[in-house]
């Protein structure tokens, strides 16, 4: 693991789901972790500590694929909550299509939504929040993997949704091509966390959604290009420019001649390259939608 490299990840010999040793064993303990010191330690750029509007302004472009994403999946309209909606970059993208609502601890980030964004935003936990209130739809992006019990989380998530309702996910996913296909070993030191506690597969997503009453799609998502690949080949290390790493491939300068015809052909290989790794179910990420079969 990143932080703690003797500490050990497990893997269910039953499911092969990989998991770590939580240190938050409750809810509140969790929480009052994500409103104090979470920030302090995590955030798109290594190194640096963003502001909420910061936070919101990098976020916001490095969620378009998952704005994307959603919108193909889920229907316009109906009110949607997004739980742990951070400074509500994702929110805004949806902004004109849906009811919107957060939930998110950082009291900072939650300020931002409610103020800046006039989006509805809550504090408290999930069956707290927004009292006698259910919803189309629930979003959690790369949420589930920080939760100590996933089953009660989705049980409590899945109280929230109207009958039909939708919940919509992304995880990491344990099949990431830099861990399990070119098994680079500081990639593997650098893909495990103490907060992330579990990492998926998509066969377990699947089952463990559908085991909760969840009717679910599971399909795979490569946020990150060819040229962050190239990057831990090379250094074997993370790129400091997270937007950078998930921009499709365009290295000629504009001004020149070549430009034009050059960035098309690098960008389309670029492409090419996510499309082929989602293909084989390698890619970093994991999207899934589970629909509430109880009408």
């Amino acid at each position: 693991m990143r932080e703690n490299p003797d500490k050990p990840v497990y893997v269910c010999r039953h499911c092969r789901l990989q998991f770590i040793e939580s240190r938050w064993k409750t809810e509140a303990e969790l929480r009052d972790y994500y409103r104090t010191e979470y920030r302090e330690h995590h955030e798109a750029r290594i190194g640096v500590r963003f502001t909420a509007a910061q936070r919101f302004d990098t976020q916001r472009l490095l969620l378009q694929e998952s704005a994307r994403t959603f919108r193909e999946k889920i229907a316009e309209g109906g009110s949607v909550l997004e739980i742990g909606c951070s400074s509500g970059a994702l929110l805004d993208n949806l902004k004109g299509r849906h009811e919107l609502y957060g939930l998110e601890w950082n009291p900072d980030d939650a300020k931002h939504v409610r103020e800046e964004l006039g989006i509805p935003c809550d504090e408290g936990l999930i069956e707290d929040a927004f009292p006698g209130k259910t919803f189309n739809t629930i979003i959690a992006i790369h949420v589930l993997e920080h939760q100590p019990d996933p089953g009660d989380f989705i049980r409590r998530v899945k109280k929230r949704l109207i009958g039909g309702g939708y919940l919509y996910l992304e995880v990491p996913n344990a099949n990431d091509p830099l861990s399990a296909v070119y098994v680079l070993k500081e990639y593997q030191d650098f893909f495990y966390r103490d907060v992330h506690i579990t990492y998926w597969l998509p066969h377990q997503l699947h089952w463990f959604l559908d085991s909760h009453g969840l009717e679910a799609q599971v399909s795979p998502l490569q946020r990150y290009g060819l040229l962050n690949h190239l990057n831990w080949f090379l250094n074997r290390e993370p790129m400091k420019d997270p937007l950078l790493a998930r921009t499709l491939l365009r290295p000629i300068p504009m001004a020149h001649p070549a430009a034009g015809p050059m960035n098309r052909l690098i960008a389309k290989l670029d492409r090419e390259y996510r499309v082929g790794l989602q293909g084989l179910w390698a890619s970093d990420s994991l999207v899934a939608v589970g629909r509430r079969l109880e009408i």
